[in-house]
């Protein structure tokens, strides 16, 4: 390929000048022969000579070939406008066909712009091929009732762009989200909002008056126009869409630490090969047995991502230690026989690999003959950045388990979708029906929310763990009766 000319990773030439795209009719020189380009697929391009010969080759191999050089439009960037003319309506597209026939019967005198294709009468004496191009034009203007200067425009952007020239710009202007607005005022305002990502929430009205005034400090009082607030506020949802940016902050800043490239999700095909670990402040207040004091309440719970089954859990009072998730890994991968524990009866979900499964009866049962929690021979233990799960406690024991330790990326709770899940219908499903619920902000809190029933924190980690058996375990939306707590 000549000099200052490299190869790219598609079906396009970039040179020292700008990017050619290699489309349809497009005309190259290439392997001593002047070709034209017929079909265009993925991976090849058809080719064709004037004398009718054509040749497939491969895209990569064309574009790779020292003698290729383009002969069209080198530094031009070509615009596709297929998508621009499919999502023309029918009477936008009526209207397109029919300017189309009065530019081809003012060009060649038949309005499908062919002798071949001559409809009855054609071509009239006024738009004979013989006829002057000045006299057609006026003879065009008075039979449409436009001016001369409107019919050479139609015809100059039809030479220039084809059949899409012929569309009304201000069609264009209507669709558009952001037509219309100066570019100018457009990037201030993405920049403004980009600003506010690890702020507080703004309101609109700040975002264009910061806006407005960052444009008169760059380009000076009224050089950039500035829409009216109708539609500032229109281009401004716009602009926003997608990025919380006048919603939630903790969502705001997810959104904004999203990775460019595409991205997926955990996908674990065993048991045990994911283990997530997640903490969580509960919307329900306890009293603390020792102290008899009102306390707010954590929980800890892992769950395996293969089947979503809970391998093991932690109530713990404000704030959860090191030791805390230790002991949740340790129940996970080896169930405590703790006759309080008050399970029911728990089936957990099977995973379908074998037929039969021949175990011990009597390992599966606590001392008081209560089914345990099952267990998981875990393999990658998936936590947050929380200095609970990075503490050296956690990690020496995950390093003498054999369990490696895999951070979530930061600010992103969709890398643990199904235990952020399991807390959202925790929440929804239980903790909303039991005394002292305090809701998840103070706004939504109830008046003497401590005067009403409560329970022990130890009662309450009962309570969660017969849910997860009785409900969540079982997928049964509805929640089993509870007993009403101390008053």
């Amino acid at each position: 390929m000549p000099a200052g000319r490299r190869k790219p990773a598609s079906g396009r030439v970039v040179t020292a000048g700008g990017q050619v795209k290699v489309t349809v009719g497009t005309r190259l020189a290439y392997d001593g022969q002047l070709w034209e380009v017929r079909e265009l697929a993925a991976a090849s391009v058809l080719l064709a000579t004037v004398l009718g010969s054509v040749r497939q080759v491969g895209l990569a191999h064309l574009l790779a070939h020292p003698s290729t050089r383009l002969l069209d439009g080198e530094g031009q960037s070509a615009e596709g406008v297929g998508t621009v003319l499919a999502n023309l309506s029918g009477a936008e597209r009526e209207r397109l066909t029919e300017r189309l026939g009065h530019v081809q019967e003012v060009r060649t005198g038949f309005r499908r712009g062919a002798a071949g294709l001559a409809l009855p009468g054609e071509p009239r004496p006024q738009y004979a091929p013989g006829a002057a191009k000045l006299s057609r034009y006026q003879a065009k203007a008075a039979e449409l009732g436009i001016g001369v200067s409107t019919v050479r425009r139609w015809v100059k952007e039809f030479e220039a762009d084809g059949p899409a020239g012929l569309i009304d710009d201000r069609w264009l202007r209507q669709r558009a989200p952001l037509g219309g607005a100066d570019p100018r005022w457009v990037d201030t305002a993405r920049a403004v909002l980009a600003e506010h990502t690890d702020a507080s929430t703004p309101t609109r009205d700040l975002v264009l008056a910061r806006v407005a005034a960052r444009l008169e400090h760059e380009y000076g009082a009224g050089v950039v126009p500035v829409p009216g607030e109708t539609r500032a506020r229109a281009l401004l949802r716009e602009l926003s869409r997608g990025t919380s940016a006048f919603g939630g902050a903790k969502a705001r800043r997810e959104i904004a630490g999203r990775p460019a490239a595409p991205y997926d999700r955990l996908r674990a095909h065993r048991p045990g090969e994911y283990l997530l670990v997640d903490t969580t402040r509960l919307d329900v207040f306890g009293m603390d047995r020792l102290t008899l004091r009102w306390v707010q309440a954590e929980l800890t719970v892992a769950m395996d991502l293969y089947d979503r089954c809970v391998t093991g859990l932690r109530l713990t009072p404000v704030s959860t230690k090191a030791v805390d998730a230790a002991a949740v890994l340790f129940e996970s991968v080896r169930p405590l026989p703790d006759p309080a524990a008050g399970w029911v009866d728990v089936r957990p979900p099977h995973h379908g690999v074998p037929g039969h499964v021949v175990v011990d009866a009597a390992k599966l049962v606590d001392a008081a003959g209560q089914p345990l929690l099952p267990s998981v021979a875990a393999e990658t233990l998936v936590v947050d950045h929380g200095k609970i799960y990075l503490s050296e406690h956690l990690l020496s024991v995950c390093q003498r388990l054999g369990i490696s330790v895999q951070p979530a990326r930061v600010y992103q709770a969709t890398d643990k979708a199904a235990i952020e899940r399991l807390f959202r219908t925790l929440g929804e499903q239980l903790l909303v029906a039991l005394p002292g619920y305090k809701g998840p902000d103070v706004y939504r809190r109830g008046k003497d929310v401590e005067e009403q029933a409560f329970y022990f924190l130890d009662e309450l980690e009962q309570i969660i763990r017969q849910w997860l058996a009785a409900v969540f375990t079982d997928r049964n939306p509805k929640i089993p009766a509870l007993t009403c707590g101390h008053t």
